[in-house]
């Protein structure tokens, strides 16, 4: 069950367990767009975790708004070039709910917030090639991580900053993060200069969000910073799971 439609002023980040790659139950809440998309992917891991990013934002938005999950229409527009592939939003029915999605390794996010543009990010402490991509970083950033004791943990928090500040202004990667500057890892979170086109019309603010053990993560507001509140997702996608035996959990291993 779900804590009704977020407070003004406040932001929900609801965390899952990526599920089964082609549960039933989870896949009869997609669109079929949706399901056209989970169609192409080739590999189990995409698979599972669009599926479960798409069932865990339709059932928290479902309850929160009293409809069906399998009713909600989203749109997503490039603010760029107009293509279908931008910041996703929900068209029907109309609510003032705005959301984001993010997902890396075994975990999925979803952040809610009302009348607010947010972006969130999660991502693994791990590097997924030999070498970390300081081409993403500006120059006092690479400075600053030539010195951290640990380099991947410290590119991640710069990373997640940035993916979370793109995806709440909707320019995603067109924008080289290179052109945005954050405080150090060890620095509370926020954005020092943006060097960018466009500009944020809303001033950005940011936050650390507290994650799995091995993850870091981070939230972007436009406009206002929120005060988060952390829940579980994983009691939602029980309710509809399929052919899965679900442990009893005694506590969720993520505390705000």
């Amino acid at each position: 069950m779900t804590t009704g439609l977020p407070v003004e002023g406040t932001c929900q980040v609801w965390w899952a367990r990526v599920a089964s790659p082609d549960d039933p139950g989870l896949l009869a809440l997609l669109g079929t767009g949706e399901r056209r998309r989970h169609a192409t992917f080739t590999d189990r891991r995409g698979r599972a975790a669009h599926l479960t990013a798409r069932a865990l934002t339709r059932l928290v938005l479902a309850d929160m708004l009293g409809v069906p999950a399998s009713g909600l229409r989203f749109e997503a527009t490039c603010r760029r070039c107009g293509g279908p592939h931008g910041k996703p939003v929900l068209r029907t029915p109309a609510s003032p709910v705005t959301f984001s999605v993010a997902h890396s390794g075994r975990w999925c996010v979803v952040a809610f917030a009302l009348r607010t543009e947010i972006g969130v990010d999660v991502e693994r402490v791990a590097l997924r090639g030999d070498t970390l991509p300081l081409r993403a970083l500006a120059p006092t950033e690479r400075a600053v991580l030539t010195a951290a004791r640990n380099r991947t943990a410290a590119f991640i928090r710069y990373w997640t900053r940035k993916e979370a500040l793109l995806k709440a202004t909707g320019d995603g990667l067109t924008v080289d993060p290179a052109a945005i500057t954050v405080t150090g890892p060890d620095q509370p979170a926020a954005l020092l200069s943006w060097d960018a086109t466009p500009v944020p019309a809303d001033p950005p603010h940011l936050t650390d969000l507290a994650t799995p053990a091995g993850y870091g993560g981070a939230l972007a507001t436009l406009g206002r910073p929120l005060v988060v509140s952390c829940h579980d997702g994983e009691s939602l996608l029980d309710r509809i799971r399929t052919g899965v035996a679900v442990p009893e959990r005694h506590t969720f291993p993520i505390r705000c």
